[in-house]
């Protein structure tokens, strides 16, 4: 009898002629994605072993997981464990907390902390970068088989790497059933699909394939009556093979003559046809089941234990778990290989040949026999000090096991694995606390522990309700405030602001004066009274919060109180002091993880004040730690920096950088529902780009999207761009009075969004008077002159002084206006300001002025691209009698080296240096995710497949 997983491979030979295609395309530097997909017992796994084999013959990085029905709880965790090693060596670098271990509380276990962000995110990105990484020292095939049973995270994490695979040397195989059906599924196969990956559907093998198994497993061809037994497996090769395998063991195969054939009925068995007629009622189960009995006894209970540890598990593990030698376990794991029931998964690790074989093992131990095995298992493993996640792991498999023994153990680790996994946390501890009272000491660290789990992992109605809790219960000062700081920060995120306030006062006025919760909660009633538009109470109460903060050195409170303050000086249009005050919390959140999303609040607040006095070199650099940082914790405040990012770009010029930030904004799985005004201002500034360039689809489209979205209840400011998108599109039209009319809106007085119109009102002037609507113009100049003496903001001062210097006719007070803007890098302002100068100029006869105007204007037209621009501009100067010194502005290449912005020919120039993505963001201070839509660029406009490819190109043009 012949067997051996490679045997069943028949009627694959094309799927494994494909593997082998795109296993030499991987050493030669080009990725790619394959998706395997068919029934139990198809053959997935047994293709996706012999493809694998096939990549480790050829020297390749081999790295494999097998996703798992019963242990599904522990986000990534499949994902970690094929990378193996690397992960191990490399992994946890994005926890922010792990340099700052908690303290302990009043029973010696560590206490619960309040640390914001979303670990699974910044887990996901730790991956991201180490598969980077990885690829970056040779060509790496990562498989995980069994998607269908993945978790959320680690299908996100699959489909970013299917949409960038082509980007470095790795293969992605992923082997997945048709069921269960998960709409996370439908979305991999769209994204397979739509980047050129490969779906292979594995079908049933056809009556001459079963024939050829049967051969190839038997060493005979079959007969007659042994293949019409065969038919009840309907080309399943597993099937197939158990039901050989099966009539094998009993005796009922005749293999002494030319075939194989079914032997004489077996006494014992029912029915008198030679073949045993329960064959035909046999399932898959149940021939799996029979394949299982042959198995000794010891065998068979040490396949149950090892049932517990998921698809894969390390012989140390089992042996653990069992009290016994490693050499004790030689027979029965022998005998398991020997039956096809395990296999080698790695040189640490076997793994059962088949889920379904696991599964069988699974499900035949007694429910109550099962949670006494994982109870066992889990304290087994912490006796031998295991990760934190591997007894979890071990634990919610099972809860029950859960009864009680193991409070003590995660009131020591529950704030480790709430960095990791938060949702994980809070099941285990609400499950603990089921057997825990009022009476019981460890209650209140329990549930201190579960309040800071269940905020982060953004249960916030649970966290209140908790946070309540703890409150009822007499502890110390510190767990009283922090659990005051969860309550308050919960009922903000519910929108019971008034209740967060009331709260956060009546626990402060519980506590000693002047001491560090009573001082921080003081100052979060301060924010609070922010949010509820009481600002100058909210500066009085950060004041006195910033005093007392400072004589106790406390952190916490300094940088809140700053934070405060600097909200209230924006208010004010006190930029300077904003930016003072934020500049000074920031630096004094340090890197404590308590503070990192008040830091990144505070950043995204000197950012937009640091825009509103237009230091842009600033707000970059500010920019580039904040988007690190927010990359690195899975803060969901990563999307407000992408939309600062985007504007900074778009208000210097910088188009092609800017819609490469809207790309990452506009891709399928990029999450900023914290920030719904981002939809607005994203789409709004591409359909302003798309309208600069004459790409009038583009520009359509993207107000399409906005018109359905303006309802929505959301600052009129994040409209901005769509009026000033409408009126460019009307205007390329010929409209001009509908160009007006898009643009009138931003006069209405609801429209009180500090310096969001300023920049848009001398178009509006422009257009006006080029429909003889002097009212209109009137009443745009009115609005931005009160816009500048509000805010005093230098860009409202330069948008007056052009506005005036339109209706006054007056070139001068236009040059004015485009000193300023050259001089902060406003490049679009400043050619269109020199554009309306030369008009100016030239009705004035000042033909040689105007000329340089504006061969002035069409050079910084043509550095942006701004097509339509360029052709207004010659077309209103040739009615004035002034032509062109220089040429127009042009496209630039579509495809090849010249087609390459300056971005992208850095980006090109490192990657051909041999930087994997994540080095060069960090060469370039940008985003990892940025990068990657870099390269995707790079590599479609040079029309190559690899990154070896586009280092070839770069060689040849530095030649």
């Amino acid at each position: 009898m012949h067997t051996g997983v490679a045997k069943t491979l028949v009627g694959r030979e094309h799927h494994m002629a494909l593997l082998s295609s795109v296993m030499e395309d991987l050493a030669n530097g080009r990725g790619s994605v394959i998706l395997m997909q068919g029934e139990p017992g198809i053959g997935k796994s047994a293709l996706l072993a012999a493809g694998l084999a096939e990549a480790a013959g050829r020297g390749l990085d081999v790295r494999h997981g097998v996703c798992d029905e019963l242990n599904q709880r522990l986000p990534l965790a499949v994902v970690q464990q094929a990378l193996g090693d690397a992960f191990a060596s490399g992994g946890q670098r994005g926890d922010t907390t792990a340099d700052h271990p908690a303290s302990d509380d009043a029973q010696g276990h560590h206490s619960a902390r309040f640390v914001t962000g979303d670990p699974v995110t910044a887990a996901a990105e730790e991956l991201l970068v180490l598969v980077d990484r990885l690829c970056a020292e040779r060509p790496l095939v990562l498989a995980l088989d069994d998607l269908q049973w993945a978790d959320e995270a680690t299908l996100l994490v699959w489909r970013r790497l299917c949409r960038t695979a082509a980007q470095r040397p790795l293969v992605l195989i992923g082997a997945c059933r048709p069921v269960p059906q998960r709409s996370e599924l439908d979305l991999l196969r769209r994204d397979v699909r739509d980047h050129a990956g490969t779906t292979l559907t594995l079908d049933r093998l056809s009556d001459a394939e079963v024939a050829e198994l049967a051969r190839r497993i038997a060493g005979l061809a079959a007969g007659p009556r042994l293949l019409g037994r065969l038919e009840l497996a309907t080309g399943n090769p597993l099937y197939v093979r158990e039901i050989m395998d099966a009539l094998s063991r009993a005796g009922a195969l005749d293999e002494s003559g030319s075939e194989a054939e079914l032997g004489p009925a077996v006494p014992g068995r029912s029915g008198a046809d030679p073949g045993w007629a329960e064959f035909e009622r046999m399932s898959l189960a149940e021939a799996i089941a029979d394949r299982l009995a042959f198995l000794t006894a010891g065998t068979r209970d040490t396949l149950r234990t090892a049932a517990l540890l998921g698809p894969a598990f390390a012989i140390t593990d089992l042996t653990v778990l069992l009290g016994c030698p490693a050499v004790a376990l030689t027979a029965p794991v022998q005998e398991a290989m020997a039956a096809g029931v395990l296999e080698p998964a790695d040189g640490h690790r076997l793994r059962f040949r088949h889920g379904l074989l696991r599964q069988a093992l699974y499900e035949s131990v007694p429910a109550a026999l099962r949670i006494a095995l994982h109870r066992d298992a889990a304290r087994t493993l912490i006796a031998q000090g295991s990760s934190v996640e591997r007894v979890a792991e071990v634990l919610l498999a099972a809860t029950d096991a859960a009864d009680g023994w193991e409070v003590d153990w995660l009131l020591d680790n529950a704030a480790a694995l709430t960095r990791r996994a938060p949702d994980a946390a809070t099941t285990l501890l609400a499950h603990a606390l089921t057997h825990t009272d009022d009476h019981d000491v460890r209650t209140r660290g329990l549930l201190a522990h579960l309040a800071s789990a269940s905020f982060r992992a953004g249960h916030y109605e649970q966290a209140a309700h908790v946070a309540r809790r703890v409150l009822t219960h007499r502890c110390d000062p510190e767990q009283r405030g922090r659990a005051a700081w969860i309550l308050g920060y919960a009922l903000l995120h519910t929108g019971e602001i008034e209740e967060a306030m009331t709260t956060a006062r009546e626990v402060a006025a519980g506590l000693e004066p002047d001491t560090k919760w009573h001082a921080r909660l003081h100052v979060f009633t301060g924010v609070v009274l922010h949010v509820l538009d009481r600002g100058d109470e909210a500066a009085s109460v950060a004041a006195a919060a910033l005093a007392v903060g400072t004589d106790l050195s406390d952190a916490m409170t300094i940088a809140y109180a700053r934070h405060c303050l600097g909200l209230t000086r924006f208010d004010h249009q006190d930029m300077d002091g904003a930016i003072d005050h934020e500049m000074c919390g920031i630096a004094m959140t340090g890197s404590d993880p308590e503070l990192v999303d008040l830091r990144l609040l505070m950043q995204g607040n000197l950012v937009s004040a640091l825009l509103n006095v237009d230091r842009f070199a600033q707000a970059r650099e500010v920019l580039a730690d904040a988007r690190a940082l927010a990359e690195r914790t899975g803060a969901p405040r990563l999307g407000m920096f992408v939309g600062h990012a985007a504007e900074v770009a778009f208000e210097t010029g910088c188009w092609d950088d800017t819609l490469t930030e809207l790309d990452a904004v506009f891709a399928p799985d990029y999450q900023h529902t914290h920030y719904p005004h981002l939809t607005f201002t994203a789409h709004g500034i591409a359909a302003v780009v798309a309208a600069h360039r004459d790409e009038q689809g583009a520009a359509r489209h993207h107000l399409a999207v906005l018109k359905d979205l303006t309802d929505d209840p959301y600052s009129k400011r994040n409209l901005t761009y769509y009026f000033l998108a409408r009126a460019m599109v009307a205007e390329r039209s010929n409209d001009l009075p509908s160009a007006a009319s898009a643009l009138r809106e931003v006069l209405d007085p609801s429209y009180d969004v500090m310096d969001a119109r300023a920049s848009v009102l001398p178009l509006l002037v422009r257009l006006a008077l080029a429909t003889d609507d002097r009212e209109l113009a009137d009443s745009a100049l009115a609005c931005v002159e009160a816009e500048e003496a509000r805010s005093r903001l230098p860009h409202v001062v330069a948008a007056r002084k052009w506005c005036h210097g339109l209706l006054r006719s007056d070139p001068a007070l236009l040059s004015e206006a485009v000193d300023y803007y050259r001089g902060v890098g406003r490049l679009a302002e400043m050619a269109q300001a020199l554009e309306d100068a030369a008009d100016l100029l030239a009705a004035a006869g000042q033909t040689d002025r105007a000329r340089e105007a504006l061969n002035d204007a069409m050079l910084t037209y043509t550095t942006l691209g701004a097509v339509w621009d360029a052709r207004r501009a010659a077309a209103r100067l040739r009615v004035r009698g002034v032509r062109l010194g220089v040429r127009g502005a042009r496209g630039r290449p579509r495809t090849g080296w010249e087609a390459l912005t300056d971005t992208e020919l850095k980006v090109a120039e490192l990657v051909a240096g041999g930087l994997s993505n994540p080095d060069v963001a960090e060469a370039l201070v940008l985003s990892r995710r940025t990068v990657e839509t870099h390269v995707s660029h790079i590599l479609a406009k040079l029309e190559v497949k690899s990154r070896r490819d586009v280092t070839g190109v770069a060689l040849a043009h530095s030649s």
